[in-house]
């Protein structure tokens, strides 16, 4: 990694390793002792694994001596063969969570707390979630209720609006890569969202594509539709929005919009056709059925930008700014609203809410 740019070069962290222990060198001021140079270490230590996937594997270590005692964190280690045979660019997965663990876009990314690598691994070290995933939520609840998943979808679509200003694209929109921060009942929703092996920064709109990556089931059709060997022109910020209405879709439903290939592929032909037979199931909302159809129009042009999905009248009450808005000027018919937004037509149960 002899050429990398300075914002990833300036997070890199001294490190030396010592049996179980991974050992971080700093040398910086502390105000508090008045002293211009200060020599420390942080000792941390290996726990479980988190998970593992194709290039490597997310462990969890505890920092057992340093500033950070008690502190947890989380470190993606990546196998250097693997992901070179793979033509995986870790360098562009540093250079994102780099940039976006700056303080202002703190509330939608992971943060980065440095990396370090030895020859044979590379060790990206982010925040711990010890709430896990949004699929893993999914998994223990099914079908959640419209109000929670509006909230989450904004602050997803918050991340995708940042980035896709910045010139970048996630290219793998799913619950499995939306880390859970805080969730009812003890606190309000707030996620984040995680994994950025495959996004990459777009100089222009689109660009021509030779390789496919991201995940089936919430590939874009243009992308599933690639075939190896030829080369595609897409955009991929296109395609990141439509990996959300599915991921809305299966938040609600805890099923596939599209059933099977045919279902899809009649949809591309007939975009009226797109069925919503479980969103009506579950009794969603139009407003949501609006939203998730404007992600998912079948030609890539047609489908609502980022900052065009944040003006959709679904999405709309979910912000911050609106919920405040709305409480200053009538508190009273903000608890009106939120009764009747809560309150699913499918069930009244308080659970509905997580």
């Amino acid at each position: 990694m002899s050429s990398i740019p300075d914002l990833i070069r300036d997070n890199k962290l001294e490190t030396s390793f010592d049996g179980k222990f991974t050992i971080h060198h700093y040398d910086d001021s502390d105000d508090e002792e008045r002293s211009r140079s200060n020599q420390r270490s942080e000792y941390w230590e290996e726990g479980e694994p988190l998970a593992r996937g194709g290039f490597g594997e997310v462990l969890l270590q505890r920092c057992v001596k340093g500033k950070r005692t008690h502190e947890l964190r989380a470190v993606k280690k990546i196998t250097r063969s693997i992901s070179q045979a793979n033509q995986f660019d870790y360098v562009s997965e540093l250079e994102t969570i780099a940039k976006f663990s700056h303080r202002r876009y703190s509330k939608c990314f992971v943060k980065l707390l440095g990396w370090y690598d030895t020859d044979d691994h590379l060790f990206i070290a982010m925040e711990y979630f010890p709430l896990g995933d949004l699929q893993q939520h999914m998994s223990k609840t099914g079908p959640m209720a419209e109000a929670g998943v509006c909230v989450i979808i904004y602050q997803v679509l918050e991340g995708l609006h940042y980035m896709h200003r910045e010139g970048f694209a996630h290219r793998d929109i799913k619950p499995g890569n939306v880390l859970i921060k805080s969730q009812p009942p003890q606190r309000d929703w707030w996620v984040k969202l995680s994994d950025f092996g495959i996004s990459k920064r777009i100089p222009g709109l689109t660009e021509m594509l030779s390789t496919v990556k991201g995940t089936p089931q919430y590939m874009a059709p243009e992308l599933g539709t690639y075939e190896r060997g030829s080369a595609i022109q897409v955009d991929h910020r296109a395609g990141d929005m439509w990996s959300l209405g599915e991921m809305a879709h299966r938040m609600l439903t805890a099923t596939a919009t599209f059933s099977s290939h045919a279902t899809l592929f009649r949809y591309m032909i007939w975009p009226d056709s797109l069925p919503f037979q479980e969103l009506a199931k579950h009794g969603s909302s139009g407003d949501v059925e609006s939203f998730i159809r404007a992600l998912m129009r079948p030609t890539p042009e047609h489908r609502l930008t980022s900052d065009k999905a944040l003006e959709h009248a679904w999405i709309q009450p979910c912000s911050p700014l609106e919920w405040a808005s709305l409480h200053q000027e009538h508190p009273h018919q903000r608890m009106r609203y939120s009764l009747f937004f809560f309150v699913s037509p499918s069930s009244s149960r308080l659970d509905r809410l997580i």
